[in-house]
């Protein structure tokens, strides 16, 4: 995170953050943000080739990485995550919880496989990266854990049911875990992306003719105050900010990073 100064926010000696949903777009980005301000990192994601790469960029910063394939809807999986923090950089200070899925399905006739798929992957899985965070936390004197909530938990899209049950559950969770987590010096936030240019983006365009793609594309543009869609980095700088001691006072609440999409309302 530059400043207009060029100063650029830094994270305490020793830190060491993780990432689930970490080979691509927010992941990736946040995974980097957290790198760059001189935290060791813990890369998780299903996709090895994309950890690969992000453990690239990670490495490129000075810092170390570790990498754990993991399927955040499985309990002993994400324990994985936690045990490479303490094994490989002792201890565990930020949980960044990214990983998530999206499909655009009618809820009449959504199969039931995948309605569970997305709440489980992005609000169950979120959920058991907070968990798994906590104890190595507690023994560090506290901590970050910042859920990747969307403005969908605040607005209706069509063929969004599910993920906006998800997300929404994560903003109440963000709420109700903080005050658990508070005496022991753990904070918990959430950030509300609006549309960032990601590979899940792309995947929801992917069925879309040319004509479709781009008449979709200016519908989002012109649905924010800055007429533009967001980029990942724009997402892991506050990610960052809320991993970071300037914001040592703030728990409890989600920040909504839309480029303005929630005060236009319009799609």
């Amino acid at each position: 995170m530059d400043t207009e100064s060029g100063r650029r926010l830094t994270l305490p000696r020793g830190s060491v953050a993780a990432v689930s949903g970490a080979a691509s777009g927010i992941g990736r980005a946040t995974a980097i943000a957290l790198a760059t301000a001189g935290a060791d990192v813990v890369l998780a994601d299903l996709d090895g080739n994309g950890l690969e790469v992000t453990a690239g960029e990670v490495t490129s910063t000075g810092q170390r990485v570790a990498s754990v394939i993991c399927d955040v809807t499985d309990s002993e999986q994400v324990r994985r995550i936690t045990e490479a923090a303490l094994s490989r950089f002792g201890g565990l200070d930020v949980m960044v919880a990214n990983a998530a899925v999206s499909m655009y399905r009618d809820f009449a006739t959504i199969e039931q496989s995948e309605f569970s798929q997305i709440l489980r992957t992005n609000l169950d899985g979120a959920l058991l990266c907070a968990r798994h965070a906590m104890e190595p936390m507690v023994d560090r004197g506290g901590g970050s854990i910042v859920f990747i909530s969307s403005v969908l938990a605040f607005v209706g899209l069509p063929g969004q049911v599910a993920y906006s049950a998800a997300k929404g559950g994560l903003v109440a969770a963000t709420r109700t875990l903080a005050l658990e987590a508070g005496p022991s010096g753990i904070r918990v936030n959430a950030i509300a992306p609006g549309t960032i240019d990601t590979p899940m983006l792309a995947r929801d365009t992917s069925s879309m003719d040319l004509h479709g793609v781009a008449d979709f594309q200016a519908r989002i543009d012109a649905a924010n105050a800055l007429g533009r869609v967001g980029r990942p980095e724009e997402v892991a700088d506050a990610v960052l900010f809320l991993a970071s001691p300037m914001s040592s006072y703030i728990t409890g609440t989600t920040i909504v990073v839309d480029g303005g999409f929630l005060a236009l309302k319009s799609f």
